[in-house]
């Protein structure tokens, strides 16, 4: 059972292991799995890996044709009515396909 886990927690595809080919593969993937319109990545501010991943991530999807909006905030609800609006914006920009 430990052994399981443990391969489990190895294959995951996290902006830590970086470069992280397989994520990109993943995320395309899971997008034409579950038919979806578009791709939002969410950073918290002050985490590196995934704020210098999500650029390159950004750049590989859009190149694939798939819409893209990143998003990067923190814990607290200042921005709050800043990414409501861009998500909306978002979504109305995917509504016009």
């Amino acid at each position: 059972m430990m052994k399981n886990l443990a391969d489990r927690y190895i294959n995951i595809n996290c902006a830590c292991f970086f470069p992280n080919e397989g994520r990109k593969d993943d995320i395309k993937h899971l997008f034409k799995e579950y038919k979806a319109d578009g791709v939002i990545l969410y950073s918290l501010s002050f985490c590196t890996p995934y704020i210098v991943e999500s650029m390159k991530l950004e750049k590989h999807l859009k190149n694939a044709g798939i819409p893209t909006l990143t998003i990067e905030t923190d814990y607290s609800n200042e921005d709050e009515e800043q990414i409501k609006t861009r998500v909306e914006a978002f979504l109305e920009m995917l509504n016009k396909k």
